[in-house]
């Protein structure tokens, strides 16, 4: 079961987090490594805070989301270019794209 999220004060609009979330993009750099357990850990807490946010109406508008296995490419895409992001800032890049003209 995915770690839940714990957010206690910081910097404005990002929170401090336990659990997979928080976890450095460093675990998540190539489709092998979301495989290993803090991959793993790191997929399933990003697939439960997608569900959560499309289904709570605050995520509504996102990018496409192309499957589980989808979804893992894109996670490992943004780590490669942000090592020093944490797993949740790739799962809330799906919620940050250019608006259509």
């Amino acid at each position: 079961m995915a770690s839940l999220l714990a957010v206690s004060g910081g910097a404005a609009g990002k929170g401090r987090l336990s659990g997979a979330g928080a976890l450095s993009c460093r675990n998540l750099t190539t489709l092998a490594a979301s495989r290993t357990p803090k991959g793993r850990d790191a997929v399933q807490w990003s697939l439960g805070y997608l569900t959560g946010r499309v289904e709570s109406g605050t995520g509504a508008d996102h990018r496409a989301f192309h499957g589980p296995d989808g979804i893992v490419v894109d996670l490992v895409e943004y780590c490669r270019s942000h090592f020093d992001a944490q797993v949740a800032d790739a799962a809330a890049s799906f919620f940050r794209f250019p608006a259509a003209p």
